[in-house]
């Protein structure tokens, strides 16, 4: 087991705790942070001291004095960045994270994060990594949609509520009441939905979920109040297993039977709508998809842009639901 003698892993852990000017830590705040990083750095804030004045002759850091009390930072904001030395599959996964997580990471560490990412494309200048970053990419599905706009101030608060559990306080514009404001959130989780950011929250002392998209928010302020969140409430399970975000209908399960055009059924042989999805050839050249799935309006939305090419042939109530939206487009297009 390593001991709290090793100072070589202790002076790293030390050069990484330091933040980039103008921002500072005070010694004891470096120790504090070297004790959450592993309890084997028990060491007193005079050692922290006295390694830190050493660190100081050899590498780009000094202490601004209040009081009695040291503050350290880094001069050069980029050197950080060298501790250890950046790699290039590193910097790699650092370009990725700029590009496509940008909007579910919070202003804050994105602010702390900028030196790395100008390093990291410095360090994958004309490289393979670079090379290979430039020939893929991730596409929506759908017309490409301009994101809404969403108030700084705004970004800023919710995502401080959210990083330290703080309630916030915003007014909403709804689609169904554009005037409300002055709603009390409980910050629980993001989502980011095509190009649209919702917060999951509780309001004032409700405990019902609910999704607030940030671009309608406005006026925000960040409260001294702890989030109220629902017991056991896990937003993994709000997603993926209630399936909120899919916008359920009823709790019931679908025995959903389709048939689809030969060209457009091809790919549902290879992706499968659940574990039981079965695909039957017919012999008008169709294909039966059989699966039992949620009853949501995802499932409507994705069937309907299939236009004529799909084909409910059940359950009953969603191909009466179907024959209604044809008749609708008929009248439209007549």
């Amino acid at each position: 087991m390593r001991k709290a003698t090793d100072t070589t892993l202790r002076n790293l852990a030390m050069l990484q705790a330091i933040p980039a000017h103008p921002h500072a830590k005070s010694t004891r705040e470096i120790m504090d942070e070297l004790r959450r990083m592993d309890p084997e750095f028990a060491v007193d804030v005079r050692t922290i001291q006295r390694s830190l004045e050493r660190l100081s002759a050899k590498f780009p850091i000094t202490c601004e004095t209040q009081g009695r009390t040291n503050h350290w930072y880094w001069i050069d904001r980029h050197a950080l960045t060298q501790i250890p030395a950046m790699s290039q599959p590193t910097a790699f996964v650092l370009r990725l994270a700029r590009e496509y997580l940008r909007a579910v990471m919070p202003p804050t560490v994105l602010r702390q994060l900028d030196a790395y990412f100008q390093h990291a494309d410095e360090v994958l200048s004309d490289s393979t990594l670079e090379r290979w970053a430039n020939k893929v990419t991730i596409i929506r599905q759908g017309p490409p949609l301009e994101s809404p706009m969403i108030r700084e101030d705004v970004q800023e608060t919710v995502y401080t509520g959210l990083l330290e559990n703080r309630r916030i306080e915003v007014a909403y514009g709804a689609k169904s009441s554009p005037g409300q404001d002055g709603i009390v959130l409980s910050p629980l989780g993001l989502v980011v939905r095509a190009g649209v950011v919702y917060l999951v929250a509780t309001s004032w002392n409700y405990q019902d979920v609910r999704h607030y998209v940030l671009h309608r928010m406005s006026r925000p302020r960040l409260l001294d109040e702890p989030v109220a969140a629902p017991p056991g409430f896990r937003l993994t399970e709000h997603v993926r297993e209630d399936r909120r975000f899919s916008y359920p209908l009823s709790t019931r399960k679908l025995e959903l039977k389709v048939l689809f055009d030969a060209d457009v059924a091809f790919h549902l042989t290879e992706s499968r709508l659940a574990p039981d999805h079965r695909t039957t050839p017919q012999g008008d050249g169709r294909t039966l998809i059989e699966a039992t799935v949620a009853d949501t309006a995802d499932l409507r939305w994705w069937l309907l842009g299939f236009g004529a090419a799909v084909e409910v042939v059940g359950p009953d109530s969603l191909r009466r639901e179907f024959e209604e939206q044809a008749e609708k487009l008929r009248g439209i297009y007549a």
